[in-house]
């Protein structure tokens, strides 16, 4: 009968046997999958340049392309703004290129900057823009503080402010100046004719897109002419995406029947859009322009259709 010591033996030969398999194929195997190991990563390598180069190429004509239409934008608009005041106005986070760059299509178009004003993050709270002070500034400007919702108030009255040119609407602009949450440069500029409103890409953290939009929905329903402009999509962790101002403003039809937008105010193309609507704003015309998917279309027609006029 075969004991116990034979089966340990027989078990411990069988281990062995595989171990000693093992080794060897380990042995025999390692230059093989080294070598298909360091030909994935010369593919990966070669594919990974090929993408930058792709993407070096992109930049390269995107910028050709800019610098072609920003040769055009001061032929393009000559005369689009004659005799125009503009005021511009900044949400907080905007960098300082892209008002450079509407100060420029502005007069490029043969307007004017009246005047600059420079919000703080203190206007998209309720105890600033639906305050008993606001209300009061509604009055001197001649609004009806009833006749626009609660969070659409501080924008409405900044609107009147920079666009009426009388004492009232001069006093309240001073008033804003004075605090904390505002400054307007130059102080004393002349009333303005239309307004370019100003922002960065944002994402709709914790409801900031969401109050932002009802202060540029104030200024937009309260004027003839006002013009909103995005620097374009927003950086997020996950990369680009929409700007969740322009898609709320979007979204709102009492506000896009009588105002203008555009989604891509960095770009030189975007400035062009700019200039244009300013035109026709002043003319009673709305659109939306731009590269996001709720554009109507690029900018708007150089030269108006006889339709359109």
């Amino acid at each position: 009968m075969i004991d116990f010591r034979y089966h340990v033996v027989s078990l411990v030969a069988v281990f062995l046997a595989l171990a000693t398999g093992i080794i060897i194929g380990g042995f025999s195997l390692r230059g093989e999958v080294a070598d298909q190991l360091n030909g994935q990563v010369v593919s990966l390598r070669k594919d990974k340049a090929e993408l930058q180069n792709q993407v070096n190429q992109g930049n390269a004509s995107s910028k050709k392309r800019d610098d072609g239409v920003a040769q055009l934008s001061p032929s393009l608009l000559a005369g689009k703004l004659t005799g125009r005041q503009v005021a511009i106005v900044v949400l907080p986070g905007v960098d300082d290129s892209l008002v450079t760059k509407v100060r420029r299509t502005v007069t490029d178009s043969d307007g004017k900057v009246a005047t600059t004003v420079t919000l703080d993050d203190k206007w998209t709270g309720s105890d600033y823009a639906d305050s008993a002070t606001m209300r009061d500034y509604a009055a001197k400007v001649a609004l009806d503080p009833r006749s626009v919702k609660a969070d659409r108030l501080g924008g409405a009255v900044l609107a009147r402010a920079l666009t009426r040119g009388d004492a009232g609407a001069r006093g309240v602009l001073d008033k804003l100046a004075d605090s904390d949450a505002t400054t307007v440069e130059p102080s004393d500029g002349p009333a303005a004719s239309a307004i370019v409103v100003v922002w960065p890409g944002m994402v709709d953290k914790d409801g900031q897109a969401k109050r932002w939009a009802a202060v540029v929905s104030g200024l937009g329903i309260s004027v003839d002419a006002v013009v909103g402009v995005s620097s374009g999509s927003a950086s997020t962790n996950d990369g680009l995406s929409p700007d969740a101002l322009m898609t709320r403003l979007r979204d709102t039809p009492d506000v896009v029947s009588v105002m203008s937008t555009v989604d891509n105010g960095s770009l030189a193309i975007g400035q062009v859009a700019v200039g244009l609507c300013l035109r026709d704003e002043l003319a009673g015309r709305s659109g939306q322009y731009g590269m996001g998917r709720d554009a109507s279309a690029m900018m708007p027609q150089v030269e108006p259709s006889a339709e359109a006029q």
